[in-house]
């Protein structure tokens, strides 16, 4: 598995962009910047199966047209509690912007246990809500995308629309509680580990 990280948009929205050694290939919160993504799945030779959402806030979801217009064959997934937020520009947070864009249908749904196959790749989805009520987490091999649950010694905002740190609190000890270490791919900032952050990230530790 490689994973390709493709910062975009003015909050710089960590893309993650990820292949399997047979060239299958999925995309990971396209924040902004399609025609950036594009170019960098074409220079790898690279075609979507998925696009997949860690939740519904502008900053993660203001490329998925312009990558679906290109790639009209992937199929887009959400948190089912977040889907409402693709519909209403207002939940999103994009009503300051160009609606039309951030104003999405179409998107499949899931939930807790859910998976999804690249080739070899398994991505299995975690229910994290907190940060928004539908956020999730994707696990593939010893990788987590956390989007705006987990970050390098902290964690998402929950004072917006669906926030609530009570429910954020389960998330993250769902979190701390996987067997094993894995590498945290964030929706922002940099790269971790489960490990550092069960260690270190006081929001983990309790």
């Amino acid at each position: 598995m490689k994973v390709i990280i493709a910062p975009v948009g003015t909050l710089g929205t960590n893309c993650y962009i990820v292949s399997t050694e047979k060239g299958g290939c999925f995309v990971v919160d396209p924040g902004a910047q399609p025609e950036k993504l594009a170019g960098i799945l074409e220079e790898h030779h690279l075609t979507p199966k998925y696009i997949l959402l860690t939740h519904g806030h502008y900053d993660h979801i203001g490329g998925v047209k312009g990558l679906m217009k290109r790639y009209p064959e992937a199929v887009l997934y959400i948190g089912e509690n977040d889907k409402e937020m693709l519909e209403d520009p207002s939940k999103s947070y994009a009503s300051r912007w160009d609606e039309d864009n951030f104003h999405i249908t179409g998107a499949q749904t899931l939930k807790e246990g859910d998976t999804l196959q690249v080739d070899d790749l398994t991505i299995t989805v975690l229910d994290t809500p907190g940060h928004t009520k539908g956020g999730v987490c994707y696990l593939c091999e010893d990788v987590i995308f956390s989007g705006d649950t987990l970050f390098r010694g902290d964690v998402g905002r929950c004072d917006l629309y669906g926030g609530n740190f009570e429910v954020m609190k389960q998330s993250l000890a769902k979190l701390a509680a996987l067997e094993g270490d894995y590498t945290v791919y964030p929706g922002h900032d940099v790269s971790t580990t489960l490990d550092y952050e069960r260690a270190y990230n006081p929001y983990l530790r309790g």
